[in-house]
C-alpha cells in the first residue's frame, strides 16, 4: 500500500507542476470520482439461538470471518469553498471473503451465496483543504452516514457508518484535479437474524458482533462546475 501511494504521488508531480495555477482558489458545485482497493478486517461474531429450541448436536457458538482484499468505488456530488468542501458520497466495496471458521458447536448448514462480502454506503462528508501556492492540495476530512453490509450467505444488515481520511490532490488546469487518498471505515455493529426469539419464532441462529471495517486506497478525479 505504501508502494502505491509513492508511485501514485511520484506519477503527479510533473503534471501538477505544469497546470500550477496562481488564481484564487475558485468555489462551486463539483463532482467526484474514485477507485481503488480495499482491505477487510477479520471479523469475530457470536451466535445466538432460539432458547426453546432443541439440538442433537450443540450448534456453534462463534463465527469468524477472514476477509482478503478487494476493490472500492466511489462517485460524489458537493461544493467547494474557499477552504473547506462537503459533499454526499455513494460509496461501494466488495472484499473477497477468505474462510470462516465455526467454534463451540456445530456449523450451521446454510449454504454459501456470495464469494465477497460487499458494502454500501451512503456518507455525508466535510474535508479540511490545505490551500498552498502549489498546484498540490493536501486535505483531510471526515463522513457519517449508513451503510448496508451483506454477508457470504447473503445475510442484509444496515447499519451507522463513519469514516475518515487524508489524501492529496494535485491540480490539472481549468477545473480538474486527480489526487490519491487513504480513507478508514468503520460502522457499528454488524447484526444478522431475527432480532428477537419468541418460542413460536425462528431457530436462529442470529449472529452479533464486530463491526465492519475497512481501509481503502483510491485515485480520484474531481470535475468542478
Amino acid at each position: 500500500m505504501q508502494r502505491f501511494l509513492i508511485v501514485s504521488l511520484a506519477a503527479l508531480m510533473p503534471v501538477a507542476a505544469a497546470a500550477k495555477d496562481d488564481d484564487a482558489r475558485q468555489t462551486g458545485v463539483y463532482v467526484r470520482a474514485g477507485a481503488g482497493v480495499a482491505f477487510g478486517e477479520t471479523l469475530d461474531q457470536d451466535l445466538s439461538y432460539n432458547p426453546a429450541a432443541s439440538f442433537l448436536t450443540a450448534p456453534a457458538t462463534m463465527k469468524m470471518s477472514d476477509l482478503g482484499e478487494g476493490f472500492a468505488i466511489a462517485g460524489a456530488i458537493g461544493f467547494q469553498y474557499a477552504k473547506t468542501r462537503t459533499e454526499l458520497e455513494y460509496r461501494r466495496m466488495e472484499m473477497s471473503v477468505e474462510g470462516v471458521a465455526y467454534s463451540g458447536g456445530a456449523a450451521p448448514s446454510a449454504p454459501v451465496v456470495n464469494d465477497d462480502l460487499v458494502a454500501q454506503a451512503l456518507m455525508s462528508n466535510v474535508y479540511f483543504d490545505l490551500v498552498n501556492s502549489s498546484a498540490f492540495t493536501p486535505y483531510v476530512g471526515f463522513g457519517v452516514g449508513g451503510a448496508r453490509i451483506e454477508n457470504e450467505l447473503a445475510e442484509r444488515d444496515a447499519v451507522f457508518a463513519y469514516q475518515g481520511r487524508a489524501g492529496v490532490e494535485a491540480a490539472l488546469g481549468g477545473r480538474f484535479s486527480v489526487g490519491v487518498e487513504y480513507a478508514y471505515f468503520r460502522t457499528l455493529d454488524v447484526k444478522y437474524g431475527p432480532k428477537e426469539f419468541d418460542p413460536a419464532g425462528p431457530v436462529g441462529p442470529r449472529t452479533d458482533g464486530d463491526p465492519f471495517v475497512s481501509s481503502t486506497v483510491m485515485g480520484t478525479l474531481r470535475a468542478l462546475f
